[in-house]
């Protein structure tokens, strides 16, 4: 395996731990698990470093210098010892792609969720509600007192 050969394997492998994380990130979003969300997070930008670093060395490699208008996609499908490869790289780039794109699109969603029990919360505390031990809302102000009588 020569070194061209070498980084398109590591980017590979970067690209594979990467997209798996994401992967994860679906479940922990889709299932409310907010708590995995840190670790994976980090762990993910580990791997995004890692898969940068890894297309950097892709890129010098091949020779390829962007400066001059050349393409690592027209060197890399033009190598037949590559191609396969290569090809499968460009796959797994369009799923990170669409996963990260997915995963935002949860992201969003829980937050939206998040804003809407905030506002009903906001709205429960500026009309003197409160909740109670037994979790129900509570409001004070229907107690029959008033402020000229306390």
């Amino acid at each position: 395996m020569d070194a061209l050969e070498n980084a398109l394997a590591e980017f590979k492998h970067a690209l594979m731990e990467f997209i798996a994380l994401l992967e994860r990130e679906a479940e922990a979003l889709k299932e409310g698990r907010t708590h995995d969300l840190g670790a994976l997070i980090t762990e993910k930008a580990d791997w995004s470093e890692s898969a940068n670093t890894a297309w950097n060395r892709l890129i010098v490699a091949g020779g390829i210098d962007v400066t001059r208008g050349d393409s690592i996609d027209a060197t890399l499908a033009a190598d037949p010892r590559l191609h396969g490869s290569w090809s499968d790289a460009r796959r797994l780039v369009e799923r990170a792609e669409r996963l990260n794109h997915d995963n935002g699109l949860l992201i969003e969603a829980q937050l939206q969720r998040t804003r809407q029990a905030l506002d009903v919360l906001q709205t429960a505390a500026n009309r003197g509600a409160l909740y109670g031990a037994n979790g129900r809302i509570v409001d004070g102000f229907q107690s029959g007192h008033t402020l000229d009588k306390v």
